[in-house]
């Protein structure tokens, strides 16, 4: 099988007049379609700069990153937007939604720029509902954010991710601002998603949240610690 991510040897560094600061030091993994990987470290590891990296918003100082068999080092700015905007869908910790757009609205945010008559205006938004009904927020598409517990945000959030039908899901702490409760409905969802096949990468603190995905990746120090199937 063909990964759908892969990264050889890739570093980051950031330079502040003499002072180097690795970030990142020879990481080397792939990931395969359907799968759910976790990504785990403590605070200063890397693991967001590396989430960053592989969602193309930002690049590697060295190494190789293919997405989909793409060699991302070598597209333009323009190159990156493009593959970013047909390969990913991103779910970040804070939501990230405009508050004063409903979730329907928020959830078609992604599909805004595109070029397409009244016809294919009513079938986004008609696959926008579904994927909202999918997630559980079937009778909230009128609904603003404020009026959305912190769960609710996050489903609105993960619904505006798959409106692209994204070869993979990217999800920097997903959890991080929810209670227990809802934090388990965010895990069973992804859980879900990645049972119909989606492939997932999530970055994560919460080791029970960690240990849900079939894989763990522990980073420190910048470096890969452990690569292993979580039991």
């Amino acid at each position: 099988m063909t990964p759908v991510i892969s990264l050889d040897s890739l570093t980051k560094h950031y330079k502040s007049g003499k002072i180097v600061t690795e970030v990142l030091k020879e990481i080397t993994f792939s990931v395969f379609p359907g799968e759910l990987v976790a990504i785990m470290g403590p605070s200063g590891a890397g693991k967001s700069t590396l989430l960053y990296i592989l969602g193309c918003l930002a690049r590697p100082t060295s190494g190789v990153y293919q997405l989909d068999g793409v060699a991302v080092g070598d597209l333009s700015d323009e190159g990156l937007s493009r593959l970013r905007n047909t390969k990913l869908g991103f779910v970040f910790q804070s939501f990230h939604l405009i508050p004063q757009y409903t979730a329907l609205e928020n959830v078609l945010l992604p599909t805004v720029y595109r070029k397409g008559g009244k016809k294919e205006k009513k079938r986004e938004s008609l696959r926008a509902k579904d994927i909202l009904d999918m997630v559980g927020l079937g009778e909230r598409f009128h609904y603003l954010p404020g009026e959305l517990s912190g769960g609710q945000k996050q489903r609105v959030a993960i619904a505006r991710a798959l409106m692209n039908d994204p070869e993979v899901i990217l999800a920097d702490e997903p959890t991080g601002n929810l209670d227990s409760k809802q934090s388990d409905e965010i895990v069973r969802l992804l859980k879900e998603l990645n049972g119909r096949g989606r492939t997932i990468v999530l970055v994560t603190h919460d080791p029970e949240v960690g240990q849900q995905a079939r894989r763990l990746i522990t980073i420190r120090d910048g470096k890969i610690y452990s690569d292993a199937p979580c039991s």
